[in-house]
């Protein structure tokens, strides 16, 4: 045989195709679904690393009494979703089906998920909406969006999309 002829043959043939994923015990989905969260947590730090500004040189002068700052009110597009397949694309029977990017449970008239940039446990005042906490994330999810959880499809079908303004309360 020719060199020709054996490197057609070695690049011709077939590979054998990859094996099926073997079924995990409840311990290796714990341990999968612990280094997504970490994955997750990892990229949101990068992410506020990204966005923190530097602050400007402090002049030394007297020293004024300093009062809380007023947070500015920005206007989100807030929508609403659940833990269904619909929204998460989770079915009741997954691992994760109601567990949120920072790994609390969903909670109705608590839980928002928010882009990035905003810290897990900041709590925002939503206006006719009322206070939440967010817990979560979303691929969709970006900049100036803000999702509400609700329990029901039909509920979040229904909120559609709302140009509302929220201050943080907290971060």
């Amino acid at each position: 045989m020719t060199t020709m002829t054996l490197a057609c043959g070695l690049l011709c043939t077939q590979q054998p195709t990859e094996k099926p994923s073997p079924i995990l015990t409840a311990d290796q989905a714990a341990l999968q679904r612990a280094n997504q969260r970490i994955k997750t947590l990892e990229g949101e730090v990068e992410a506020l690393k990204k966005t923190k500004a530097k602050k400007p040189p402090v002049k030394k002068t007297q020293a004024k009494p300093k009062r809380p700052a007023k947070q500015p009110t920005q206007t989100y597009e807030v929508t609403a979703y659940t833990n269904g397949a619909e929204s998460t694309g989770k079915s009741a029977g997954h691992p994760d089906y109601g567990v949120t990017a920072s790994g609390a449970r969903t909670k109705t008239g608590h839980t928002i998920a928010c882009p990035p940039s905003m810290a897990f446990g900041t709590r925002l005042n939503i206006e006719g909406v009322g206070v939440r906490t967010c817990e979560d994330r979303g691929g969709a999810i970006t900049e100036g969006h803000i999702d509400l959880y609700v329990a029901g499809v039909a509920e979040a079908q229904s909120y559609g999309r709302k140009q509302l303004k929220a201050e943080i309360i907290t971060k």
